[in-house]
């Protein structure tokens, strides 16, 4: 006999109606759901049609002169900016750039004096402190005159060298000019041409760069070290041993000076753009430092002989000034001293006691500041324009009280001419409110053709 299922409980009663309610509920609240949505829904887009392929043209495909390799007319290769451009490599031999017939071996004499040249004592050089007169220093005569170029030289420098005369000078057309002074005698004829100097007459003519030299430094711990800057804005070193030219370092804008610290020979300092100095690191080959110093482009460096830690520059912006290294702010360095002029500041250097600071402008104006008494200073006008000077004597001479020195000033309109000025002051304090600058001669030489 089958089983008679047992009685259901009452537990089991509600658990069953539970069920077929909550299925009843789920139900209602789907066909809800599926009447909003489809409320709510959005046609269906039709599929994007591909675009017809255009038909191919008739007649020959058109392509440019460039993607067919022809060659470029001359009118319009040399309206190209590139063509302006003398590409160069980072590193050449110095041959390579030497301006002469024979660029094998024809600058050998030169690199060859500067290597058996002895470098200058610990220290530097020392100027003699009596017995200058200008009248019979200051002579030019025939074999101490050379032509260097046929075109303008903006500046020159002597190597610091011990035993030996070489004389550096950059053009504006971007040649390095050397002259071994105690070289051989000069010839017949004073200015030959380039293709023919060299040994001949101990000037030799090198083109490394393309725009006008801004300036040219060598330090005398590394004389054969020989740096150069111009206002295309590169950086060149011309390492003698080695005999290749090397461009350092690409500025940003022009740099319009150069020099070196006294105490690292690795460290160059150059003047960029309008009024920043930048301190170069040749070891890493970067940038260590930059400052905001002047509204104007910075014409002349100079660091004082007895403090490598003050510095000193002129601008175009009409003041020179004297910084202090080891204070120096990023954003806005403050200076020690500012030095005004009416017109822009051509040069500013020390003596080479470190004592006192000449400053020259465009007008004819000559400015002296004590370094060791900033209150003390005072101006003095000349005949013609000058842009570079010399401060002689060295230390100032005592002589009953009175300290003094020379102070030789080069005219910038008559290239035979330079004015000698005497800057006198009590010996106690070197600088007093009674300093005074005289002037004490003009001296002439002759002009040689």
């Amino acid at each position: 006999m089958a089983e008679t299922p047992a009685a259901t409980t009452e537990y089991e009663r509600r658990r069953q109606e539970n069920i077929v309610r909550n299925k009843a509920i789920l139900a209602q609240l789907r066909r809800d759901a599926a009447d909003v949505s489809a409320l709510f829904a959005t046609p269906a887009r039709p599929k994007k049609q591909p675009r017809p392929t255009p038909p191919a043209p008739a007649g020959p495909p058109r392509r440019s002169g460039r993607t067919r390799l022809q060659p470029l007319l001359p009118s319009s290769a040399a309206a190209l900016p590139s063509a302006r451009l003398k590409p160069r490599p980072s590193h050449f031999p110095i041959a390579d750039v030497f301006v002469a017939k024979a660029v094998t071996d024809a600058s050998a004499p030169l690199t060859s004096s500067i290597l058996a040249a002895s470098w200058p004592p610990e220290g530097g050089f020392r100027a003699a402190s009596e017995g200058f007169d200008p009248g019979e220093e200051l002579v030019l005569r025939p074999g101490n005159v050379r032509k260097l170029a046929t075109t303008v030289i903006a500046v020159a420098r002597v190597l610091p060298l011990a035993d030996r005369t070489v004389v550096a000078a950059g053009t504006m057309q971007g040649h390095l000019v050397f002259w071994d002074a105690d070289g051989p005698a000069l010839e017949p004829r004073l200015c030959q041409p380039y293709g023919t100097r060299g040994a001949s007459d101990g000037v030799f003519m090198y083109h490394p760069h393309t725009g006008s030299v801004a300036g040219i430094t060598a330090h005398p711990s590394a004389p054969r070290k020989i740096y150069s800057c111009t206002h295309d804005g590169d950086v060149c070193l011309m390492d003698v041993e080695k005999e290749i030219f090397n461009a350092i370092y690409l500025c940003d804008y022009p740099a319009f000076s150069l020099c070196q610290a006294p105490d690292n020979a690795t460290c160059l300092y150059f003047g960029e753009g309008n009024g920043q100095l930048k301190a170069f690191d040749e070891r890493v080959g970067k940038v260590s430092s930059k400052w905001l110093m002047h509204h104007d482009c910075i014409g002349s460096i100079d660091f004082n002989p007895e403090n490598p830690n003050i510095l000193a520059t002129s601008s175009l912006d009409s003041t020179a000034c004297l910084w202090d290294l080891r204070n120096m702010k990023v954003l806005k360095p403050e200076s020690l001293k500012v030095v005004k002029h009416e017109h822009s500041v051509r040069s500013a250097y020390f003596s080479p006691s470190g004592s006192f600071l000449a400053t020259t402008s465009h007008f004819n104006t000559v400015g002296i500041l004590s370094v060791r008494n900033f209150n003390n200073s005072c101006f003095q006008q000349h005949s013609c324009p000058s842009t570079t000077f010399s401060v002689g004597g060295g230390d100032p001479i005592g002589a009953k009280g009175v300290a003094s020195m020379e102070l030789t000033i080069g005219s910038k309109t008559i290239a035979t001419t330079f004015f000698v000025f005497e800057v006198q002051g009590q010996a106690g304090d070197l600088m007093t409110p009674n300093f005074s600058l005289e002037p004490k001669g003009t001296y002439k030489s002759p002009l040689l053709i």
